[in-house]
């Protein structure tokens, strides 16, 4: 009988917290997403669905002048890797209320095979990727607004497709900024392009830890020439919303809560018996 119960209760807590158990892999670390992905704070890590929408970008943004390098930073929680897998990653920029992705990179895992690991990886400026600056158009203030959207295919390896977003205005100049920004460690960076925009064939990390600066967001409508720069911290917002920059985590505490009372309740009827 008291092996029943205990095992009536170990099904339910499977199948009530089944249901919130996501396994985590990958996102942006830079520019900065609107879900962070970090040791501290894997929510954004997890992201199963395209972030991408028809909503109009606002709130902060990351600023990036389309004239220079550009070094992304990911946070890989779960590599999803084994002996035969070839997980992927791809970048791509989707303009302001627009639903076409024009892609910027895309890569294989490689190497990248351990978990809770750091890697940058390196960009030829935007101005040289000739498909994307011919289908945008600056506004008279110099800016173009939309999404980065980083996709993690990890099915090869028995994972699944997962997202991480950020904000971002493309700009041809960078802002006076009162801050330089944040350090963040890397592990190792891999360079992806050729120095002429082309992207370059097998890649491979460089093994070599540094560090990389993540710049503050801006206010959307800053000027580069202003030093209109608004604080990095958790409060970055839902993947899936561009205009409310809010952490919700505590709304996601009211189901687990939920679940956690019904267990309980459960129990109680259940050992009374």
């Amino acid at each position: 009988m008291y092996l029943s119960k205990y095992l009536i209760l170990s099904l339910l807590s499977i199948i009530c917290f089944g249901r919130y158990v996501v396994n985590a892999d990958a996102g942006f670390m830079k520019p900065i997403p609107r879900v962070l992905c970090e040791e501290s704070n894997v929510k954004g890590c997890k992201i199963r669905n395209p972030c991408h929408n028809l909503a109009a970008v606002s709130g902060d943004v990351n600023p990036i002048d389309i004239t220079k390098m550009y070094e992304y930073a990911i946070y890989q929680l779960d590599a999803r890797a084994n002996e035969t897998s070839v997980n992927t990653y791809t970048i791509q920029f989707f303009k302001d209320q627009e639903n076409t992705g024009f892609q910027l990179l895309t890569f294989n895992q490689n190497d990248m095979l351990s978990n809770n690991s750091f890697y940058a990886i390196k960009m030829d400026p935007i101005k040289m990727n000739t498909k994307l600056m011919e289908n945008i158009e600056f506004n008279k203030e110099g800016f173009v607004f939309g999404t980065l959207e980083l996709t993690f295919d990890a099915r090869s390896g028995g994972g699944d497709v997962y997202y991480s977003c950020s904000n971002v205005r493309l700009q041809k100049r960078n802002a006076t900024a009162k801050s330089t920004g944040q350090k963040i460690k890397v592990q190792s960076t891999l360079t992806l392009t050729d120095g002429k925009g082309r992207q370059r064939g097998e890649i491979e990390s460089d093994g070599l830890a540094t560090e990389i600066i993540v710049p503050d967001l801006i206010h959307h409508e800053a000027t580069v020439s202003s030093e209109d720069i608004v604080a990095n911290d958790s409060d970055i917002g839902q993947n899936n919303e561009n205009s409310n920059h809010k952490n919700n985590s505590s709304n996601l505490s009211i189901p687990s809560m939920f679940v956690a009372t019904l267990i309980s309740l459960i129990s109680l009827l259940i050992i009374r018996k």
